[in-house]
């Protein structure tokens, strides 16, 4: 494929005289993006406006709705936007494009585009309501999974120098950011759904626990058959976390797989009943509040005794 983005000394330099290239513009042949940079493309593409861009101002990076789109993987819709450190703009067409000043302009490559970071882009699609709720929170909760994903979590939205960062983090209290699985995914969405304020993989003595609930001093495990019960070393490591935990005043509860998948009213009972508990009595040991031997509510083993 020839150059499609030009420059107009280019565009003379290939032999194009002043009025053959405002006779194109006319014409529809020619497409100026910015003042003194065309592309001949039928239709300009996002693609098109981000080659132009870097014509003018290789130091651009894509904020918003088009560095949320280079996140997801999909095609880059117009007008694209992006802000730039110069306070000359060079606006071009606003349909095609969108440009705004701003100092902040730390950026990573994704797709071969220099965008800002995903927490930055979704404080700004929060802020203008340019990309739906719904679809950021699939985003940044495919994108920060594990442990390492919640450390870039923090660290992006603590480099963050804006007023937005408020609303992102209240937004990001309920994304279930951090799970490793679906299952834990599940399971987190559930308890938020049940109005507790969880936090994923949560640090406790050197352990990670999948979800704690902070306000009541409660941590928890989703704990896979597969994973937990085929291993000597996970056994012991399980017990002594566990131990540890309630050590240092925490409640440690572990729901398996079947739990989530069977049992999650009775979950979500047992951890009103200590909600309610603790509010009553901050400060005492928790009392009778569980919901009795397991074998004569769970789903999965009632048919067992």
């Amino acid at each position: 494929m020839g150059q499609t983005v030009w420059t107009y000394r280019e565009l003379r330099n290939s032999g194009k005289t002043r009025a053959e290239i405002a006779q194109g513009v006319r014409a529809g042949k020619i497409h100026r993006l910015f003042h003194g940079v065309y592309t001949t493309t039928p239709e300009p593409t996002a693609e098109t406006a981000w080659e132009a861009l870097q014509k003018l101002r290789p130091e651009a990076v894509l904020e918003g709705r088009s560095a949320v789109e280079a996140y997801q993987g999909k095609q880059l819709s117009l007008p694209l936007t992006a802000r730039v450190p110069t306070p000359n703009l060079r606006q071009g067409a606003a349909h095609i494009i969108r440009l705004r000043r701003s100092r902040r302009i730390r950026f990573q490559e994704v797709r071969g585009f220099r965008v800002v970071s995903l927490a930055d882009a979704v404080a700004t699609c929060l802020a203008e309501g340019s990309v739906r709720e719904g679809e950021l929170r699939q985003l940044v909760e495919r994108s920060y999974v594990s442990v390492k994903g919640v450390r870039r979590q923090e660290k992006e939205v603590k480099e963050l120098k804006t007023t937005r960062k408020a609303q992102l983090r209240e937004f990001l209290r309920v994304c279930a950011s951090g799970t490793d699985s679906g299952l834990e995914k599940s399971f987190v969405s559930a308890l938020q759904s049940a109005g507790f304020q969880t936090q994923q993989n949560f640090l406790v003595s050197g352990y990670r626990w999948d979800t704690a609930i902070k306000a009541l001093r409660v941590v928890i495990d989703v704990d896979s058959r597969k994973y937990h019960g085929s291993d000597e070393r996970n056994f012991i490591v399980d017990r002594w976390k566990t131990n540890e935990a309630q050590a240092e005043g925490w409640l440690a509860l572990r729901i398996t797989d079947d739990c989530v998948n069977y049992a999650m009213p009775e979950i979500i009972m047992l951890l009103k009943n200590i909600q309610a508990f603790r509010a009553q009595h901050p400060r005492k040991v928790l009392g009778n509040r569980g919901m009795g031997p397991v074998w004569f509510w769970h789903n999965v083993l009632m048919d067992t005794y």
